[in-house]
């Protein structure tokens, strides 16, 4: 037999990857909210947040490597 079709809330879901965070000894902090509830609303897709991500730490690092002393 087939299982039931279930359909979860925004925050039914949100609060599933809050708990799990939340186990792993990570809390999400205001920012991740923002970013998984933009993604469960199909707003955005997980892999373009880590691109985005990836892209912010880049920028940084290049900035501490032109200015090392915070100059």
């Amino acid at each position: 037999m087939a299982a039931p079709h279930v359909t979860r809330t925004e925050d039914e879901m949100f609060a599933a990857v809050a708990a799990g965070h939340e186990m792993a000894g990570m809390p999400l902090t205001d920012d991740d909210e923002a970013v998984v509830r933009r993604v469960l609303r199909g707003e955005t897709t997980a892999e373009r947040e880590i691109a985005a991500l990836d892209e912010k730490y880049r920028q940084r690092k290049r900035n501490r490597d032109r200015h090392p002393c915070g100059e």
